[in-house]
């Protein structure tokens, strides 16, 4: 039943007690130029013009009361209305309407006809007199001799005579031989016996040749019909010139024929009725192995094997009906698809397949078959492998580089350019990052679990990059540097320093897993300078984007000489942190030495909650700086103690000795960690003294 109303040419609707529309038909759309949403839920009067639309209401009402209906009538009768489109017009309708009787609902079905075909149809009725005149194809009227009566302009204009000149004249006077002679006797036979050879059953027409009055000759179509005329049997003939036609089809033919695409027409057999040089071209056949062949040698397996048995579903289903079933071939009529083709020498290939329908009648048979039209995608292929790959590189180029910079190269490799890519940038922040205990963390771990671990740690760095907006710069074994400020932003420092404090976090979260598994943690030393740099790409091979200046030197200072699990940065960086006291603190260090910079005092960056438990971690520091310096220097004395004593050094270089490591005291007592530092190297100068003074100085 759906189907029956899906496939209705007539629209139809149906609608509840209250008018409103439960179900239309595809007619329904095209005709009422709605779509199906459009109408379902809606009320019917929708489609009415006043005042219909006003009074539909009270029609259902009344109908549902006193059970008289208005259209609703006896033996389901229609009648005759005026419609409403979408756009505002109206159009004629017969209108028949059922009741029925759905799950305890009374539901009302309606059937329209647009009666527009009909009274144009009833127009053209009229005007059949003018058209005989104005007719552009020849129209000619004979009687049962073959005398012509009757010649529209059209006649006398393509067989170039008047109509004094054709009227009363045999009708073979406009056929070729052998046509002329024998038509007398086409008309005697079909009087005597009714069996026509062109007045067939059903009208039909037939390809014959005309002649013009200089004789030359031309293909026309004729269709003749028989009617009485006072009494007497007459014809009246309608030509096609198909000059133009068969042109035409000359032309189509060459265009087939140099179209670089195999087509093929079979018939409902899958037998090769015709094909292009195209077709020959790309399968390796000749013409002649391939007509009268079946287009399954065009085919691999199981394609080959399962045409016969597609076609045959195809054509059981009525050629154009579809389903959820249908067979693949069903699928391609009137659509393309990707298939493959096989060649002559057994090589398969890709190609698109467009498949349409055609059924030509003529007046010996009725030709029913498909058209293919193949295109090899080789080539398309191979450029779709080509543009993927390119667009791996790309992605992999978008992220090995920033953005900018691989858009940059991008344009110069499509131009064929060689782009040097060097830019200053005046003020950005630095980073440096170090995974401290690392070493131990992978002690007895196999290469994959090391890589595992350490891509974990930098894969959440990544994710930290991208949330601050942040560029990555490398990797080296277990260190990490980015940048900030390349884009011109000018919160660069802010955002870094918040960076810098989830990367903490990230770490103090690994560890808490790390210590529940019973495994080693490990800390991080992170080092922050901004200023200026230039950044670029260089080399050829594995391209790198890098930055260099005093900055970068100066961030990977603070890194080296940091604080395990804090951020550790220049005066620069603090003052920018102390702009924001409910966020950060920064607490002097003091100074330290830079390797060509000089002392640099330096800061350690924390949260502001953080403050007691920064500055626990920093005395803890310095605790252990000053054990290590002493457990130094205790060892280059007992060193030196024996290196003198078997040099017999005398006791007054002794006592210079130790007049040197007083004034390595002295520059200890000014900065705590450069002076333990100092002291250590003091230790090689003074090598050992046993005055009580120095030891307890030492201990101080």
């Amino acid at each position: 039943m759906q189907s029956f109303v899906e496939s209705s040419f007539d629209p139809m609707v149906e609608i509840d007690v209250n008018g409103i529309i439960l179900l239309v038909n595809n007619a329904c759309e095209e005709c009422f130029q709605y779509d199906t949403a459009e109408l379902l839920g809606e009320n019917i009067n929708m489609l009415m013009p006043e005042p219909y639309a006003s009074q539909h209401g009270n029609y259902i009402q009344n109908y549902l009361k006193s059970g008289i209906p208005k259209v609703v009538e006896e033996g389901r009768k229609g009648r005759k209305l005026r419609a409403l489109r979408k756009d505002g017009t109206t159009f004629p309708i017969y209108l028949s309407l059922s009741e029925k009787n759905v799950n305890g609902k009374r539901v009302f079905t309606g059937i329209m006809r647009n009666l527009i075909a009909e009274e144009q149809e009833k127009q053209i009725l009229l005007a059949m007199q003018g058209l005989i005149t104005s007719s552009i194809d020849p129209i000619v009227q004979i009687d049962c001799r073959g005398i012509i009566k009757l010649a529209n302009p059209a006649c006398c204009r393509v067989f170039q005579y008047t109509q004094e000149e054709l009227f009363g004249k045999n009708i073979n006077m406009l056929m070729p031989e052998p046509f002329r002679t024998q038509h007398s006797k086409f008309i005697e036979n079909y009087l005597k016996t009714g069996v026509a050879k062109v007045v067939e059953k059903g009208r039909k027409g037939r390809t014959l040749t005309g002649q013009r009055k200089d004789g030359a000759t031309f293909p026309l179509f004729l269709t003749l019909s028989e009617y009485l005329l006072n009494g007497e049997r007459c014809f009246t003939g309608i030509m096609r010139n198909l000059s133009a036609e068969e042109e035409e089809r000359q032309v189509l033919a060459a265009m087939i024929d140099s179209c670089v695409d195999p087509i093929v027409v079979i018939d409902k057999k899958g037998m090769i009725e015709k094909c292009n040089p195209a077709c020959s071209s790309v399968f390796g056949y000749s013409k002649d192995e391939l007509l009268g062949s079946n287009v399954t040698i065009l085919m691999p397996e199981p394609h080959a094997t399962k045409h016969g048995e597609y076609l045959e579903h195809y054509l059981n289903n009525n050629s154009r009906k579809r389903s959820t079933n249908d067979a693949p071939e069903s699928h391609i009529v009137g659509r393309g698809r990707d298939l493959l083709g096989k060649k002559k020498s057994g090589q398969t290939f890709p190609i698109f397949l467009t498949v349409s329908e055609f059924e030509v009648d003529s007046t010996t048979s009725r030709r029913h078959g498909f058209i293919g039209i193949m295109r090899d995608m080789t080539e398309k292929e191979k450029a779709i492998a080509a543009e993927v790959e390119r667009q791996k590189s790309e992605a992999l180029l978008m992220n090995v580089l920033p953005h900018h910079i691989s858009e940059r190269l991008k344009a110069s490799n499509d131009n064929h350019e060689h782009v040097q890519i060097a830019d200053a940038h005046e003020n950005v922040t630095i980073l440096f990052a170090d995974i401290v205990g690392f070493t131990q963390f992978c002690s007895g771990r196999t290469p994959m679990q090391v890589v595992h671990h350490l891509n974990k740690v930098f894969q959440s760095f990544d994710v930290l990059v991208d949330k601050y907006n942040m560029e990555k710069i490398k990797t080296i074994g277990d260190a990490y540097m980015a940048v900030g400020g390349l884009d011109g932003s000018k919160d660069h420092v802010y955002k870094m320093i918040n960076f810098a404090l989830e990367m903490l976090e990230v770490v103090e979260r690994i560890n808490k897993k790390n210590v529940d598994m019973g495994k080693h943690e490990f800390g991080v030393r992170i080092g922050l300078h901004n200023g200026s740099v230039v950044a670029g790409v260089v080399g050829t091979k594995r391209r790198f984007f890098d930055l260099w200046g005093d900055a970068v030197n100066i961030a990977a200072r603070m890194e080296s000489g940091g604080v395990v699990n804090c951020i550790h940065c220049t005066k620069d960086v603090a003052e920018e942190a102390k702009k924001y006291p409910k966020e950060f603190i920064a607490l002097s260090r003091g100074t330290i030495d830079v390797k060509g910079k000089g002392e640099m005092e330096s800061f350690i960056i924390a949260p502001t909650h953080k403050q007691d438990e920064t500055q626990q971690i920093l005395l803890e520091h310095k605790a252990s700086a000053l054990n290590e310096s002493y457990k130094m220097h205790l060892k280059l004395q007992s060193k030196f103690i024996i290196e003198d004593l078997e040099r017999g050094l005398s006791k007054s270089k002794i006592e210079e000795k130790a007049k040197a490591a007083r004034s390595i005291r002295v520059v200890a007592k000014r900065n705590s960690m450069l002076g333990y530092s100092c002291l250590a190297i003091g230790s090689f100068i003074a090598g050992y003294v046993v005055s009580s003074n120095f030891h307890k100085s030492l201990k101080r």
